[in-house]
């Protein structure tokens, strides 16, 4: 049968390349074909094109979008630098959903210019955080239907690694941002962020570029608190990790504490699922964390993973699109919004010295 969608693809080899496969989401989906593939670097855009199967490759994303009749545009660079002049454009040009990397972008300002644009044009957006995981999903059923009691606090992590402090929480944060406000379902009313480097309050002196376009950061460990407007209350810490042995990728996830029972969710996205069907967490040697499995996940190797939960993101976005509504079963445009305010008001606070309220004034 013929593709019902046409998909352009947005890369820079060098700067971020194509993100976590988001180039590739389309392979396996025979109702979308790549038309058109986008990368300053000739040799990545080579590479790509034969990759993806785009008929064409530009060197150039804009001249690709003024070209290109599409109804799909992917802003795959893990930098984030341009993820705001891409988007935009691709809006502008005529797309009808963006398929973006995280974080959607490098600031709220740059953000609130994505949602505005995709407003103006009705454009659905879908960034690639996890809440699309069959873990998160059907955890967050569990927890809408009272499994672990009332809802009460729910504790993020980053992968403590050889980012930690501020980069984890700019580069990862993102996603357990997003699962975490996801699970809550709430907007969040304030928060208070404490950020230090080797055990000291952080100074000017210790300010330096993140990477992945990411911007000036500073210190190697954070803790933060949030309190939705619903009562329910978060935390994510990144502390730095033992260095001499190989971080733990279990490690970044998080945890749902209910009034009766607790459920934590690790290594995203290849999704681990565990219960504690008590909600105060005492260890007495009769209550075991329990495994949950999905079989059909499951099945499915670990390699691939990542490659599945785009498909769920993009197959979301569609559907979106085809219902004239925003995505639901996935992060959309305004949820990564949340999340990525979530990630600044820690360095706000930790810039005032005491808790800040949503909406954050200061949008750099």
């Amino acid at each position: 049968m013929s593709a019902e969608y046409r998909a352009a693809i947005i890369g820079h080899t060098g700067q971020g390349n194509y993100g976590h496969g988001l180039d590739m989401v389309y392979a396996r989906m025979p109702e979308v074909e790549v038309v058109a593939v986008a990368d300053p670097d000739p040799r990545g855009l080579a590479a790509a094109g034969k990759r993806t199967g785009a008929a064409r490759g530009y060197a150039d994303y804009r001249e690709m979008l003024e070209k290109e009749e599409v109804e799909l545009v992917n802003v795959c660079p893990r930098v984030v630098t341009l993820h705001a002049e891409m988007a935009i454009a691709a809006a502008e040009a005529g797309a009808r959903g963006i398929f973006c990397e995280k974080p959607v972008a490098a600031s709220l300002a740059e953000a609130d210019a994505i949602l505005e644009t995709c407003d103006q044009c009705n454009v659905r957006m879908a960034v690639a955080h996890r809440r699309a995981n069959p873990y998160e999903q059907h955890a967050k059923r569990l927890v809408d239907a009272g499994e672990i009691g009332q809802l009460q606090v729910l504790r993020g992590h980053g992968k403590w690694d050889h980012r930690a402090g501020a980069e984890d929480l700019a580069v990862l944060g993102p996603h357990m941002m997003d699962s975490m406000r996801y699970f809550a379902g709430a907007d969040v009313a304030w928060a208070h962020g404490h950020i230090t480097q080797d055990g000291r309050e952080i100074t000017l002196d210790d300010v330096h570029e993140g990477n992945e376009g990411i911007g000036p950061i500073a210190g190697n460990s954070l803790a933060a608190y949030f309190v939705f407007a619903n009562g329910v209350t978060a935390h994510f810490e990144s502390q730095p990790g033992d260095t001499t042995v190989r971080v733990n990728s279990r490690w970044f996830g998080f945890e749902a504490h209910g009034t009766e029972g607790i459920i934590a969710l690790r290594n995203s996205p290849n999704g681990e699922m565990y219960i504690h069907r008590q909600g105060m967490f005492i260890p007495d040697g009769k209550i075991q964390w329990e495994r949950v499995l999905i079989d059909g996940w499951e099945a499915i190797p670990a390699g691939e993973r990542t490659h599945h939960s785009n498909v769920l993101i993009a197959r979301e976005l569609i559907q979106a699109i085809e219902e004239d509504r925003d995505v639901v079963e996935a992060s959309s445009g305004k949820d990564a919004r949340a999340a990525l305010e979530m990630v600044m008001a820690v360095h706000e606070s930790q810039r005032v010295r005491g808790r800040v309220q949503f909406t954050l004034a200061n949008r750099e």
